[in-house]
């Protein structure tokens, strides 16, 4: 049995794809997360997507602004989104833990034993 062949079809000028090098400039990829430092408005867009707030934004990209982008071991990151994934994480699992209350405002687990 013959396998059918796929018909060939001649592209003229107009059905040509036109690759325009403006379109390739537009399109970049500063925000996909390996452009550091990045963007801040590119960090709250990734931000918002997740549910956080714009002070949880600041809060993030001052801490690395003042590490100016690199690890504990002197190296630059290599990818801002990684970073800011496990700052959410984060930032979800305190405010799950903390009920939104800092520390200092929990009732203390120690039974008042005061005699009234």
């Amino acid at each position: 049995m013959l396998k059918r062949r796929a018909k060939r079809r001649i592209l003229h000028n107009e059905d040509a794809i036109k690759i325009d090098a403006d379109n390739l400039t537009a399109f970049s990829d500063l925000g996909m997360g390996c452009h550091i430092p990045p963007l801040v408005e590119h960090v709250a867009i990734y931000f918002l997507q997740q549910n956080m707030l714009l002070s949880d934004v600041q809060e993030f990209y001052r801490h690395y602004e003042n590490r100016q982008w690199k690890t504990i071991t002197g190296k630059p990151q290599k990818n801002w989104k990684v970073l800011a994934t496990d700052w959410i994480y984060n930032a979800v699992q305190q405010k799950n833990c903390w009920n939104g209350r800092k520390p200092n405002e929990l009732p203390s687990l120690i039974p008042d034993y005061r005699i009234m």
